[in-house]
């Protein structure tokens, strides 16, 4: 298989915020709200929150295709860089019936995510895209404290060419 590194990105860049898997992010406002600006202020990043980011978790849990449909339009959109999930979940499983893979394959985006992001990662995987573990906007990006170590590794994920040695 041949693999795809999705464009790095460049500071100004548009970076999709979706829940694919919780509304988790709409319960905790504050939170995500953190992340927004972290992604703003110590990644010169315009985040832009896509639909799923403000619905709470029972609108999103009965409408896995709406979760389909705002990953694929935030691959799709040419002016977004990067795609960072709010947070995980447990049933994004349901969505991937809902997800035109080969969409995602055409438009390869960074994507950002863990926990139950993991489906769309391996999604991605069997396309051929490469996707990052991690960088997740609540519970990573959006921490008391944003540790040393996570702010280096994720802007190496975001804006390097090549993330090994």
């Amino acid at each position: 298989m041949e693999w795809t590194l999705p464009p790095a990105l460049e500071e100004g860049d548009r970076v999709a915020v979706v829940a694919p898997s919780s509304g988790a992010a709409a319960r905790f406002p504050q939170v995500r709200d953190l992340g927004l600006r972290r992604l703003r202020e110590r990644f010169c990043l315009a985040p832009v929150l896509f639909p799923t980011a403000t619905k709470a978790d029972d609108s999103l849990r009965d409408n896995p295709a709406a979760r389909a449909r705002d990953i694929e339009r935030a691959f799709a959109d040419p002016d977004i860089g990067a795609v960072v999930a709010t947070v995980g979940g447990d049933d994004q499983v349901r969505v991937l019936r809902h997800l035109d893979t080969a969409l995602l394959r055409e438009h390869p985006t960074r994507f950002f995510g863990m926990s139950d992001n993991t489906n769309l990662a391996l999604a991605l995987f069997r396309e051929g895209v490469v996707s990052f573990y991690g960088g997740q906007l609540m519970n990573e990006i959006a921490t008391p404290e944003l540790s040393g170590y996570t702010e280096r590794y994720l802007r190496r994920a975001l804006f390097a060419d090549a993330l090994g040695p």
